[in-house]
């Protein structure tokens, strides 16, 4: 009867065993349970996730008009509930062009500066970071000294120089941007890797043979994924924030391209007749910001160990 039992349980314990679901849906399940708790994470996707679309689509749409077309006869129009009409449903700017439309334009800037400039920052960062703490000696300390000098070298001065050197032009701003914050990724990267290059796995390559192109990029750059992605979101915000900035110094995207930061510029000499110009512009950054900020807080809160426990042990059947 005893071997009867046994063998049952031991059926039982391989059916669980092949029941279990795979680590990919139990983090899918995971990153499911903490949104539903989370209020800033739920937040944060439906603001980005509107950015994303109204910047991607936004100009295909019939009903917006054209962010360059003037109509001098309707300049300064005001929003609708100010006096204004449907045609343009948050005013005009001093020329006569429709605000939502500047708004949608100045927005696939902002997601294309953003982008680009983190992607740049984060491929050049994270390598510099993995050689650092992987190699150490004075590889190590050339690298962190490179991020040192380079934190302590103003941004606009960056772009002072280069838009005197090659003209303002999108893409002068996301190599400004890339590196200005790259140094944000080799701190971050050095640190993770001197954490993990003493764990078991890393002792178990090395004494495999494996070279150490293979433990850094194989074995170390994965384990470092999840902060990194968390570390991104949080940069896109600053990317978004600096170009901005840069467009309203003169410094981007030129007429008769729209961006957030060039709206502002242009409205600021307007803000008694046409307040709707910088208000609508910066509402708009702040919102987006905003939302980049909340995703990245829930994404640092998702990563916390203890607060994974927390959610495998809530889980039912946990």
């Amino acid at each position: 009867m005893t071997a009867v039992d046994d063998t049952m349980s031991s059926g039982a314990d391989t059916g669980a065993a092949d029941a279990a679901p795979p680590e990919g849906v139990t983090v899918l399940s995971d990153l499911r349970s903490h949104l539903r708790k989370s209020k800033a994470g739920i937040s944060g996707i439906l603001i980005c996730s509107v950015f994303a679309v109204v910047a991607t689509i936004g100009p295909w749409l019939p009903f917006i008009k054209d962010p360059a077309q003037q109509s001098l006869p309707d300049k300064l129009t005001p929003p609708v509930g100010w006096g204004g009409t449907w045609a343009h449903p948050l005013g005009t700017d001093q020329l006569g062009r429709d605000i939502l439309a500047r708004l949608i334009d100045g927005a696939r800037i902002s997601l294309l500066v953003g982008l680009a400039a983190v992607f740049i920052a984060a491929i050049l960062g994270t390598a510099l970071g993995l050689i650092a703490g992987y190699v150490g000696g004075k590889i190590d300390t050339l690298i962190i000294s490179a991020a040192d000098v380079q934190m302590a070298f103003p941004g606009v001065l960056a772009g002072l120089i280069l838009v005197a050197a090659f003209g303002p032009s999108v893409w002068l701003v996301i190599i400004v941007i890339a590196i200005s914050s790259w140094m944000v990724f080799t701190r971050v990267g050095r640190g993770l890797v001197l954490t993990l290059k003493t764990s078991l796995f890393v002792e178990a390559s090395e004494l495999s043979g494996a070279p150490s192109s293979r433990v850094m990029w194989r074995h170390l750059l994965p384990n470092l994924v999840s902060s990194l992605i968390t570390l991104c979101v949080l940069e896109l915000a600053a990317a978004i924030l600096s170009e901005s900035a840069f467009a309203f110094l003169g410094f981007g995207v030129q007429p008769p391209r729209s961006s957030w930061g060039l709206m502002i510029q242009q409205g600021r000499n307007y803000i008694t007749d046409g307040w709707w110009i910088v208000t609508f512009a910066g509402l708009a950054i702040s919102i987006v910001v905003l939302g980049v900020n909340l995703l990245s807080l829930w994404l640092q809160s998702f990563n916390d160990v203890a607060e994974r426990e927390q959610i495998i042990l809530e889980r039912p059947g946990g």
